[in-house]
């Protein structure tokens, strides 16, 4: 870590004190309309609301440059539907040296989620409907500093990436213009849209878990169409007093993806542990998931795909029953002129990790 931070000050260094030659300045984004029917008949837990129909946006602005010491730098800054800075990044490259990076809330080489491919591009598990499905951690939940290895370098296309968070507070840049928050050790959800950690248990944490997150990424693509990869992630300092926990928090994944003809098949596994302060009932000692899908291009306007995601919650104890959270999806889409029109429909048991807890979205 420290060899990596030493490249950084050096890379960033040369930023300071060379000229930048002209850059590119982009914007890009989405605009996006839906409408959405929810439905259920669980025995319990019945989850009945009215249509949705909405309207969301999100655009990046981005600006790449080359300064005359033959290093290219990129920046970005992404607006979310309110209009206020959701992220952003500084990054330095070189062809030879590899990629530094300083990510605000972006950035996180977690593979937990890259087997789930749908036509739509919304997973089964985060449909904007709160299926609760925990995922492993993401440092890009945080402000973060990333080395990732030069292209091409290693063979069978091998790629390395490093990222360290030397504070897991989740808040806004902390630049020398604007300070952040005190670093009081919180760390926010699993990256799931609207997941909590552990259930219901105060005793399975979903903050102050770490002071200090480590990430760790390799892919590589050792055959035509094949893509492999994994991530690690490990969590330091958890509560207060250090080590005052019965379990620490750590997570990782693996998934491989295949490419041939139109189709491309995926799966993938992850495991996570969450962090336990005292153990009990319903502390959950780690989630075991698993990721499959298939997409077809049916040609160059059309596509479709399958995706099913589990999650199984396993107890600390044998008085609690494990219980397994499924989200399945069956998605199209036809791209015309830069629009898109898609449709899907997603199914859900045990939403939350509530034993008959179902739901479907249309």
């Amino acid at each position: 870590m420290k060899n990596i931070i030493k490249i950084g000050l050096v890379m960033l260094s040369a930023v300071s004190f060379s000229i930048a030659q002209a850059g590119e300045l982009t914007v890009t984004g989405v605009a996006k309309a839906s409408y959405n029917i929810t439905s259920s008949d669980s025995a319990t837990g019945v989850i009945e609301t009215a249509p949705g129909l909405g309207v969301a946006n999100e655009f990046t602005l981005g600006a790449t440059g080359e300064l005359d010491n033959g290093l290219t730098w990129k920046y970005n800054i992404n607006i979310d539907g309110a209009t206020v800075q959701d992220d952003a990044g500084l990054s330095i490259s070189s062809a030879s040296l590899g990629t530094v990076a300083i990510n605000i809330s972006q950035g996180g080489l977690e593979y937990s989620k890259a087997a789930a491919i749908t036509a739509n591009g919304n997973r089964a598990s985060d449909t904007g409907f709160t299926e609760g499905m925990i995922e492993e951690h993401s440092i890009g939940d945080m402000r973060n500093v990333q080395y990732h290895t030069p292209a091409g370098l290693l063979p069978f296309g091998l790629s390395l990436k490093l990222a360290y968070a030397p504070d897991t507070t989740s808040s806004d840049t902390a630049s020398t213009n604007a300070q952040g928050g005190t670093g009081n050790g919180t760390f926010t959800d699993y990256a799931a849209a609207g997941s909590a950690m552990g259930l219901a248990s105060t005793n399975s944490q979903g903050s102050n878990i770490g002071r200090k997150m480590t990430q760790y990424q390799v892919t590589a693509a050792p055959v035509d169409g094949l893509t492999v990869g994994a991530s690690y992630s490990d969590i330091d300092g958890a509560t207060s007093p250090e080590g005052a926990i019965a379990q620490n928090p750590e997570s990782g994944s693996a998934f491989a993806k295949y490419v041939f003809g139109p189709a491309t098949v995926a799966y993938g596994k992850a495991w996570i542990a969450p962090a336990i302060a005292t153990v009990t009932t319903d502390s959950v000692e780690f989630f075991d998931n698993t990721k499959y899908s298939i997409a077809v291009n049916a040609n160059e306007n059309f596509s479709v795909a399958y995706s099913m995601e589990t999650s199984e919650a396993n107890f600390k104890t044998a008085a609690t029953a494990n219980i397994e959270l499924e989200s399945s999806s069956i998605s199209a889409a036809y791209t015309v002129g830069g629009m898109t029109l898609a449709v899907a429909q997603a199914s859900h048991n045990n939403v939350g990790y509530v034993l008959n807890r179902d739901a479907r979205i249309f």
